[in-house]
């Protein structure tokens, strides 16, 4: 029933109506719930993910029953194939790692699998493409508490709970006021909230911060930023980088040069380092863990610009040359 009178709620104002024109999405309360619920809706009993990805991928899969079978990456991000070869009934995920898939992987990816997921949780403004799955990540691109889509030509309703954000958001207003950094345990409380409630739709918060965000706008400084910093760092970089696909999550410095991440944080820029038990794995390849070791990925928020992405540079160059 619809309440009238009473306190004010925060006022936002609805400009987007359709995130992916064409085709049919879900929005749910997470990546990984947007991964575990593609296995669900095509009847997957497995699901094929890289080594070098998040461990959460692996939960969601694992709580809704799906086994997980895994798979290497070679020097430029394409999968190896396990011995025997991938099974071709399986779902097979593969991640747009950073956001600078090119279409030529994603060319190559669908014609060597009947059934493909892609993982662009790291590339939100990566279109999707027909006859896949695309999962889609809104906290790694925008200030809300929860938030993905499942995007396919198709999909099947799942009967699932909303979920709810209200009481653990406090951190986005927090980080407005005090800096992202004060707000940082307040965030981890969020994130174990949405590791705890499972399985849910997007809350309302979320959806309607959602359809407030000028998307357009945050894709376009999104990529000024990231080709200012790749103008400055880009002969230093280990990786081949090649931007496509529409404005990635960060911008991602390939070097082996020890301490630049510890200098960066030192310096209150905040990055993280991504999935360090891949450096201690048997399962993994000498490319895997040196990027897990090497790694460096710059923010490229659409809250900075380009004197900052410069500021930025300029600090690793002084660690390079050190």
């Amino acid at each position: 029933m619809k309440q009238y009178g009473g306190c004010l709620p925060l006022e936002l104002k609805k400009i987007n109506t359709d995130f992916f024109p064409g085709f049919d999405y879900v929005a749910l309360n997470s990546g990984r719930s947007a991964i575990a619920y593609a296995a669900l809706a095509g009847g997957f009993k497995q699901v094929y993910i890289p080594y070098y990805t998040c461990k959460t991928v692996e939960a969601g899969l694992l709580d809704v029953g799906v086994d997980v079978l895994y798979y290497n990456i070679d020097k430029d991000f394409m999968p190896i194939a396990p011995e025997g070869g991938f099974d071709d009934r399986t779902l097979f995920v593969y991640t747009n790692y950073f956001g600078i898939m090119t279409h030529t992987k994603q060319m190559d990816i669908i014609a060597e699998h009947s059934h493909v997921l892609f993982d662009n949780t790291q590339g939100f403004f990566t279109k999707p493409l027909r006859g896949t799955y695309s999962a889609y990540s809104c906290r790694k691109f925008f200030g809300v508490p929860d938030g993905a889509y499942l995007v396919a030509d198709t999909l099947p309703v799942i009967d699932l709970k909303q979920g709810e954000s209200s009481d653990t958001a406090s951190f986005l207003l927090k980080s407005i006021e005090t800096g992202p950094n004060d707000a940082y345990g307040l965030s981890k409380d969020n994130e174990e909230h949405i590791n705890g409630e499972g399985m849910r739709l997007m809350s309302k918060l979320t959806t309607a911060i959602m359809e407030s965000i000028d998307l357009q706008s945050v894709n376009d400084r999104r990529t000024v930023n990231f080709n200012t910093i790749h103008n400055l760092l880009g002969k230093y970089n280990e990786l081949d980088i090649k931007l496509e696909n529409g404005a990635p999550m960060v911008y991602p410095l390939l070097i082996d040069v020890d301490g630049v991440r510890e200098y960066l944080v030192e310096n209150k820029i905040f990055v993280p380092r991504w999935w360090r038990w891949i450096e201690e794995s048997k399962d993994t390849n000498d490319f895997e863990k040196h990027l897990s070791k090497h790694l460096v990925p710059i923010p490229i928020t659409q809250i900075y610009d380009s004197k900052d992405m410069e500021y930025i540079a300029d600090l690793i160059l002084k660690k390079i040359e050190q």
